[in-house]
């Protein structure tokens, strides 16, 4: 059986992404969904969260559910724990926000920690957001 070279790229990148370390791949997920969110690009952000979310909420009920847009300014991933080893991870980002206060010349910051779950539901399969 000839295999074309489209499907080989693609089963190749699944396999490596597979082989990855989570903590890594989830660092990268984790910050590239931020970003989109920081940046209002909802769209993009949106694919990262899991198929029985995307199938209850469609993409434009989920941007008018997102607020905080324009006031987060960063965020950095601080730990990766997985539960499940390649199933189950959670994932601590500390989110900043800038807030404009009467009286002050500059915006003031502040950060917390948001906790995230993230899955993976099987060997060729992304990781996933769950939102909770």
């Amino acid at each position: 059986m000839k295999i074309n070279k489209t499907l080989w790229a693609l089963l190749a990148g699944s396999l490596l992404t597979g082989c990855g370390s989570a903590e890594s791949v989830l660092t990268e997920y984790a910050t590239n969904r931020w970003n989109a969110l920081i940046q209002g690009d909802l769209a993009q952000a949106y694919q990262y969260y899991t198929d029985a979310f995307k199938a209850t909420t469609p993409l434009d009920v989920f941007k008018h559910k997102v607020h905080g847009t324009g006031l987060w300014n960063k965020a950095k991933v601080d730990k990766v724990q997985c539960e499940e080893p390649g199933k189950r991870c959670q994932v601590d980002v500390e989110v900043t926000v800038s807030m404009k206060m009467r009286g002050l010349s500059k915006p003031m910051e502040t950060s917390d920690v948001v906790h995230e779950t993230w899955v993976k539901d099987g060997w060729f399969s992304d990781w996933r957001y769950v939102k909770e």
